[in-house]
């Protein structure tokens, strides 16, 4: 892979570094710039027109760098602003969204009325995007969207043995539950970080669309490459960014673009 193959990898904060770390498993030698827009995390509550215009702005950053490929490591991003992102640079930029690349994969081994639950964002479920894209692939499938508001913020401010925030995690993993969930989708990529957490609380099977996402820009991308590169951006609060990437990524340096 040359410079000119850079991967620019997207998302609200340090969520998108989960799907980064699978990429970065099976092609160690890629050319990897990630944005989190620490600014304005979580775009989980924003509205779809300030979803677009921030991430809008981290494309054309990726463009100023000689970006050709970006990956939206955010499923909020690809449930509502991606048709129109996909529109607006469709002779500039490749992108990979989420949801409509992982759907059909989220089922496999899934029968005709089974439910998957949809552990996302509030933008993300009030979206239905995930219903609509696993329906193309298998109507009779049981879709029950669960909003995790709050996910994130347990995620980015490190709250795993914070009383209230295992409750509200419960919470959520109990309706999960209560629905005869057989499989969770990790609908929000912040949420890896809690995997463990919602194992002790709930011991289902757990997809994570990061493993898929990773294969599928590897299979478009061929890495010729023996020298890879890492370059990490946000707007916002850089050594922050560090500290709560720990998990996934062991980030040393982390550069302030705001947009």
């Amino acid at each position: 892979m040359s410079e000119d193959n850079k991967i620019g990898l997207l998302d609200s904060g340090v969520g998108g570094l989960s799907v980064l770390s699978e990429l970065y498993k099976i092609m160690p030698n890629g050319n990897y710039v990630f944005f989190g827009d620490t600014k304005n995390v979580p775009y989980g509550t924003k509205t779809p027109e300030e979803i677009f215009n921030c991430t809008k702005k981290i494309l054309e950053f990726f463009i100023s760098k000689n970006i050709k490929t970006a990956v939206f490591a955010c499923n909020t991003t690809s449930a509502v602003a991606y048709d129109r992102l996909k529109e607006h640079f469709k002779n500039e930029i490749k992108i990979y969204p989420l949801i409509q690349s992982v759907a059909k994969y989220s089922i496999d081994g899934l029968k005709d009325n089974d439910t998957i639950a949809v552990l996302a964002t509030k933008a993300t479920i009030n979206s239905k995007k995930y219903e609509k894209e696993i329906k193309k692939y298998n109507p009779n499938i049981n879709v029950v969207g669960i909003d995790c508001t709050g996910f994130v913020e347990i995620v980015e401010n490190r709250l795993y043995n914070d009383q209230e925030a295992l409750s509200l995690i419960k919470s959520k993993l109990d309706f999960a539950k209560e629905n005869n969930a057989k499989r969770i989708v990790l609908g929000c990529t912040h949420y890896p970080y809690l995997t463990n957490i919602f194992k002790n609380i709930l011991d289902v099977e757990y997809f994570n669309p990061a493993q898929n996402i990773a294969q599928i820009v590897k299979n478009d991308i061929k890495s010729n490459s023996t020298n890879g590169s890492l370059d990490f951006y946000v707007s916002k609060n850089p050594q922050e960014f560090i500290l709560s990437a720990k998990t996934f990524f062991d980030v040393k340096e982390c550069k302030l673009h705001e947009i």
